[in-house]
């Protein structure tokens, strides 16, 4: 085991350096609260790594909406940019066509979970540890994340694009991507601390997530509540609008940054309780 990994198995773990002792109880949820809130605050640049997805997710889908032909304007784009799923549904799933523009589309989605692993495993150990990480540690674990993305991405938003709005396929579809979603919610965290391949982080965030599935299940109910009144309120100010203020997409930019950041703060340490109960 190298440096890095001996030292902050014991922050992610609960065990101590010797291996000896493992923690048996959960943590009050108040108590996940209570460090999920401290750690932005004593490190305050954390924002800048899921503000750097954001507008990469941004600039991914630039390309997509500039591949279809669309005069790039900037109320006009970012419009589309506020529901680029609906952009997506209705470009490219309403009548399936292989294009170029397609290709565009899913060079573009590959690019985004390229990045995403690139930028997510100096960011969990941003979290965890005392530093600012810039890369992953090495290309096996890039790779591992990259696979696991991926697989998460198309799993939990091009599978329901491909089926209708309504009707009962819908809700079961919904219904199946929430579950799946639930169940693979700690394997990029396993794949980052404890350098697990793709296949076994999978069975072994599994096997975590059975000792604290109750408080995940709060934290995706509460994440989608608080990005439906968010996808609410500024479809007040999107819809029908024929000029958007530059602040507004900043600030859409800003406020998903904040959110991820604090639903992966949550996260991580509801997978770093379970694994202090874990025997191994």
């Amino acid at each position: 085991m190298d440096s890095w990994t001996a030292k902050h198995r014991c922050y992610t773990s609960g065990r101590t350096a010797r291996g000896k002792s493992v923690h048996r109880g959960g943590a009050p949820i108040i108590e996940v609260i209570r460090r999920a809130w401290n750690r932005p605050v004593r490190k305050q640049w954390l924002i800048l790594y899921p503000l750097a997805l954001a507008i990469i997710n941004t600039l991914a889908f630039l390309a997509v909406y500039a591949a279809g032909g669309d005069i790039i304007r900037w109320s006009a784009f970012f419009t589309a940019n506020y529901d680029r799923w609906q952009y997506v549904r209705d470009h490219f799933f309403e009548h399936f066509t292989f294009t170029p523009t397609l290709a565009v589309a899913m060079l573009a989605g590959l690019g985004v979970c390229v990045f995403a692993a690139m930028i997510r495993a100096p960011y969990y150990r941003a979290i965890a540890g005392p530093t600012y990480p810039l890369a992953p540690r090495k290309w096996e674990e890039a790779g591992n994340l990259l696979l696991y993305y991926l697989l998460s991405y198309l799993v939990t938003w091009v599978v329901p694009l491909a089926v209708p709005l309504e009707g009962r396929i819908a809700q079961l579809v919904s219904m199946l991507t929430l579950v799946i979603a639930i169940l693979i919610v700690f394997a990029d965290y396993v794949i980052v601390f404890e350098d697990l391949g793709f296949l076994p982080a999978l069975r072994r965030g599994l096997e975590l997530l059975t000792r604290r599935w109750i408080p995940v299940l709060v934290v995706f109910v509460v994440l989608w509540l608080v990005d439906f009144g968010l996808h609410k309120l500024y479809g007040l100010y999107y819809d029908g609008a024929t000029q958007v203020f530059i602040l507004l997409p900043i600030s859409h930019i800003l406020v998903n940054s904040v959110i991820l950041l604090f639903v992966d703060l949550f996260l991580i340490y509801l997978y770093e309780d379970a694994r202090r109960s874990s025997p191994r």
